[in-house]
């Protein structure tokens, strides 16, 4: 069994097995063999280090330990699929007027440049006030943690 979340592609949880030599089974043809556990693994290669009984209740532990240690921490900084898929579909539908109607492009992106600077300084200190470093900041931007510093520390209280 597996586990998904819509908004982090490419992480795609599952139990398991562990071997008897306590090394997790290499693939599902392992599944044959005996095992002697389930620890949390995802599909981008990141393993749990906790073991849980070879019972129904360790696959459940394992989905738990997924959840709240690697995808918990990825959901928080993964915008949710259904914006991003209307930001291309709005991104696509700009680059289309601005070559139809390139003046009223500019004023379309000139009024959404003015809401997204606040909103930038919004997120950015609700990201300080829950905790998160400069650096995670700078990650999420995909900017250094010295620029991400620089530009909204003088915004932000935290």
């Amino acid at each position: 069994m597996t586990f998904t979340c819509p908004d982090i592609p490419d992480h795609e949880g599952f139990a398991a097995p562990v071997l008897p030599t306590g090394e997790p089974a290499p693939s599902a043809s392992a599944f044959t063999k005996t095992f002697v556990g389930y620890q949390a693994a995802c599909s981008c290669g990141w393993t749990d280090q906790r073991r849980f009984p070879a019972t129904p209740e360790g696959t459940k532990e394992a989905e738990y330990r997924w959840w709240s240690r690697h995808a918990a921490p990825l959901l928080a900084a993964a915008p949710p699929a259904e914006l991003v898929t209307r930001s291309n579909l709005l991104c696509e539908r700009i680059v289309t007027l601005a070559a139809e109607r390139p003046l009223a492009a500019l004023t379309l992106l000139s009024q959404m440049e003015g809401w997204q600077r606040t909103l930038l300084e919004h997120a950015v200190a609700g990201a300080r006030e829950a905790g998160a470093s400069w650096a995670q900041v700078g990650a999420a931007m995909g900017i250094s943690k010295q620029s991400a510093h620089e530009r909204f520390s003088a915004h932000v209280s935290a």
